[in-house]
């Protein structure tokens, strides 16, 4: 056998042993032959000839036998070839072709794949790549054994690409006319048959001159030089936004190969308004696409400015008119620009100038605001002016109206009460001028079921005539004027009223709340700040009732309801007060058992306004009761189980208490006690084990014939049976006879109290005395 020391080729002499599967392996410079069926190893020594070859020669050691090289059982490993086929610059990858074993697994760090089954072809996408050099190794493995050469390969990830916008000078737009701006990307790896799209934005207040659907590329091969025409690199199929703000375009495919460091350009035709502002802006641009799997995508712009001669708003109210309600504001600001105050706008003269009739304006103090906007954008801040219509107004009016009653503000039958008019603010106040014989007025309408209590008599008082003219209007409720009348031959001052008040009385018992309305009546031209007010005349709220829970044990009975807030419920000789939110409860004693009834009242001031019945039904000793057992029998010296049963009779809520058992004569409750329960629907049928029942943790008293279970919460059905086992020991010198389980079951729930007493019988069997040993 011959093996060369690059390892490309092996050479094997032909020798022959039964055995026919042999394995291969180099010690040093003897390669070491297997025969794993039968044990057997033979050593091949090698020498080293001046070729740079090593031959082996098969020697047999004391326990070996000769092995027998069979060349059809080695395959020679195919080398490995790899390259970097394309590289994504901006998703960190590349994709390595080559060609390896058939079926071998290619590996690149933790990625691999497996080589095609015939032709060895494979192609491996490697990711996570790094920005700058990453240097990789490929291998390849058969049986997860690495054979063969590795291919050493770096791939040089750009950050951001390989297609990169080049910084252009600014361009200076002007107003009213084209102007040509153009970006530039440039090529920092080879490409061929570039495609993609580029989407181009206008600098800020200009739009893209209308036609370009086609935007010319050139060329050139560095940094610097002749730009040449390439139809091939053109933009095409420009489409043009609404606004024309914004352009989209195809680019390619290219067709050519493009060496590296070439630059491209492209130019705009941009349009400049005579009203575009000022400053400093771009042309924006995204140029992206790939060219035969390799990704570009350059993000760039190219700097504009417009020459800032904007002018500030200025502005002024010029007149106004109080008839027409307009005022006249003028002032200056850019030419061509568009001034808005409201809903109404002004275009500015080439001369700066500008006037603006504003219409629509309230008497009083009318804030305007004016802006300047240019080409649709708000240019500087806004001018806030104060456009004031003259008008005669006063504060007197009817500031506040309140009506009070003998019921805490609420009406039944024959209550009365006040109705308070608030006449003045008590923030700067203003009066009115009143010429002689002219008259201010307060008019109170009084709801359906109200009147007028007794009213005082006219008089003047110091000049001012002061009277109260009652009248019913056409929808038949009553009215009280109020009227102050200059009693005097000079126009006066009236200032600082005080308040005015009148009585008022119900004349039935009012089944809503009514509305009491003061409108007042300034004098000739004046309009007043506070011209009406309202307030409410509370009718009681209508009592309900209902029985929320009854105890037979106690013989008391809850109701509860609503009703009118701070009055009071009577039950006999329960009161109770209704709370603010309208709810009440009352427990009131009941007598006797069966169907009973109790009256709710509800008291307005003292007097009864409405009554509710209530009914229910009251069952003697309640409607929790206890269950007779059949008698138990009761072995001496032994736990027994004695049980207990009640029946719920009416269904509740929130059943909880207690029940105590009282052992029989001569048993005993023992520590640790868990009591088990059981239920059942009805008053026959099989009984059903609820954990939930057992009674654990009693307290055992009186010497263990006494212990006492808290009962957990629990609803109860109506016609339920509870059932509990009691374990009793009884003991071993018990008398004979009869003896009994006495159990107390009681507590509370939502419908009441329960209490079920009884007892289950235990017998202990005769015996002979003289059988007791002690």
């Amino acid at each position: 056998m011959t093996t060369q020391t690059n390892g490309a080729n092996v050479t094997m002499s032909s020798c022959r042993e039964t055995n026919t599967k042999q394995q291969f392996s180099w010690s040093g410079n003897a390669l070491v032959a297997s025969n794993p069926g039968m044990g057997a190893t033979s050593h091949l020594t090698a020498r080293v000839y001046t070729s740079g070859n090593r031959n082996t020669s098969a020697i047999t050691g004391p326990t070996y036998s000769a092995a027998q090289f069979r060349p059809e059982l080695l395959q020679e490993i195919a080398s490995l070839a790899a390259r970097v086929t394309s590289t994504d610059h901006f998703a960190g990858s590349a994709v390595i072709t080559g060609t390896a074993r058939p079926g071998a697994r290619v590996e690149v760090g933790d990625e691999w794949v497996t080589a095609h089954a015939t032709t060895g072809a494979f192609s491996l996408t490697v990711t996570d790549l790094a920005a700058g050099v990453n240097s990789l190794t490929v291998i390849q493995k058969i049986d997860n054994v690495q054979v063969g050469n590795s291919v050493p390969l770096t791939v040089t990830i750009v950050e951001g690409g390989t297609v990169v916008p080049v910084p252009q000078p600014g361009v200076e737009l002007v107003r009213g006319e084209t102007s040509s701006v153009p970006f530039v990307v440039q090529l920092n790896e080879a490409r061929s048959s570039v495609s993609g799209t580029t989407t181009v934005k206008a600098p800020a207040g200009t739009t893209f001159s209308a036609g370009q659907t086609t935007v010319a590329g050139a060329w050139r091969p560095s940094t610097t030089g002749e730009w040449s025409p390439a139809a091939n690199i053109n933009l095409t199929g420009g489409v043009l936004s609404a606004d024309r703000t914004e352009m989209t375009f195809d680019i390619g495919p290219s067709g050519s190969n493009h060496a590296a460091g070439q630059q491209w350009r492209y130019e705009f035709n941009i349009d400049t308004p005579m009203v575009a502002a000022g400053g400093a802006s771009s042309l924006g641009y995204v140029y992206e696409g790939s060219s035969t799997g390799n990704p570009f995508r350059a993000v760039g712009s190219t700097p504009t400015t417009i020459e800032v001669n904007e002018q500030p708003t200025v502005a002024s109210v010029v007149s106004v008119d109080p008839i027409a309600k307009t005022a006249v504001v003028s002032g200056t600001a850019t030419p061509g620009a568009t001034i808005t105050i409201g809903d109404q706008e002004a275009v500015v003269q080439d001369d700066g100038n500008w006037s603006m009739t504003v219409e629509g304006l309230q008497v009083g103090s009318n804030q305007l605001v004016v802006q300047q906007s240019i080409a649709g954008e708000d240019y500087g801040d806004p001018v806030t002016l104060d456009a004031v219509v003259p008008a005669l107004t006063t504060s007197l009016g009817a500031n506040d109206v309140i009506v009070t009653s003998e019921a805490d503000g609420w009406f039944t039958e024959g209550t009365e009460g006040t109705v308070t008019i608030t006449t003045q603010t008590g923030t700067s106040p203003t009066g009115a001028t009143v010429r002689p014989g002219e008259s201010l007025s307060w008019t109170t309408t009084l709801p359906e079921g109200f009147e007028a209590g007794d009213l005082p008599a006219t008089e003047t008082v110091d000049g001012w005539t002061t009277e109260h003219v009652v009248a019913t209007d056409s929808e038949g409720r009553q009215t009280v004027e109020v009227k102050v009348t200059n009693a005097t031959t000079e126009n006066r001052e009236y200032a600082a009223a005080g308040d005015i008040t009148f009585p008022v009385v119900s004349t039935g018992k009012p089944t809503s709340d009514g509305t009491i309305t003061t409108v007042f009546t300034p004098p000739t031209s004046y309009t007043s700040s506070a011209p009406d007010a309202s307030t409410v005349a509370k009718a009681p709220l209508p009592l309900t009732a209902t029985v929320a829970q009854r105890n037979d044990i106690a013989q008391t009975v809850v109701v509860t309801g609503s009703g009118t807030p701070g009055q009071q419920v009577t039950i006999g000789d329960v009161t109770e007060t209704i709370r603010p939110d309208g709810s009440y409860e009352i427990t009131a004693p009941f007598t006797g058992t069966g169907d009973l009834e109790v009256t709710v009242s509800q008291e307005i001031g003292g007097t009864v306004h409405d009554e509710a019945t209530v009914e229910f039904t009251s069952v003697e000793g309640g409607t929790l009761v206890g269950v007779q057992q059949t008698r138990v029998n009761l072995p001496r010296n032994t736990t027994s189980i004695i049980p207990i049963v009640v029946q719920n009779n009416e269904a509740r809520d929130d059943a909880t208490g207690t029940v105590t058992f009282t052992a029989p004569k001569d048993t005993i409750f023992q520590d640790g006690l868990t009591v088990l329960g059981e239920r059942r629907s009805g008053t026959a049928g099989g009984w059903e084990s609820d954990a939930s029942l057992d009674l654990t943790g009693g307290v055992i008293s009186e010497n263990g014939t006494k212990i006492t279970f808290q009962l957990p919460a629990r609803a109860i059905p109506a016609e339920q049976q509870l059932r509990y086992l009691v374990e009793v020991f009884t003991s071993r010198t018990a008398s004979a006879g009869n003896r009994q389980l006495d159990y107390t079951y009681e507590g509370t729930s939502s419908i009441g109290d329960f209490r079920a007493t009884g007892s289950t019988i235990g017998r202990v069997a005769s015996i002979d005395p003289s059988a007791i040993r002690e």
